[in-house]
């Protein structure tokens, strides 16, 4: 009987195995932060079957209190989080007609990019 020691043991594993770990160490992670326009929708375009969805959006329960010279400032720096997924494209409407009139502009050309999400200023807010 040949007793191999626990070192020199190769497992095999196979490509499905393989395949099904990496999908389960896949993580998520923050791939940006967008400034929303106040009393827009958030929706998303699907370029694949052409529908258009409004998007979910969670709201968190952190509010920030700042003690200014004369008043108190309360802020919610993370009230909103959407889960984003790389195949559709998002953009700001008014409500779902909005939306695909939108889409019908951008599908045609006279909207050059669908995507109209403002980025943050890098320098922050200063409160003097």
């Amino acid at each position: 009987m040949n007793i191999v020691p626990e070192s020199n043991r190769q497992i095999a594993i196979s490509n499905g195995e393989i395949e099904q770990v990496q999908q389960e160490e896949k993580e998520y992670c923050l791939l940006g932060t967008f400034l929303r326009t106040k009393g827009l929708n958030l929706y998303y375009y699907n370029p694949v079957d052409g529908s258009v969805k409004e998007a979910i959006i969670k709201y968190s329960d952190t509010i920030h209190v700042y003690k200014l010279p004369d008043k108190w400032l309360t802020i919610d720096w993370e009230a909103q989080k959407t889960t984003v997924e790389g195949r559709y494209i998002y953009f700001e409407a008014l409500n779902l007609n909005s939306a695909k009139q939108r889409v019908k502009r951008f599908k045609v050309g006279l909207v050059k990019e669908l995507f109209n999400l403002k980025k943050p200023n890098p320098d922050g807010i200063k409160f003097y």
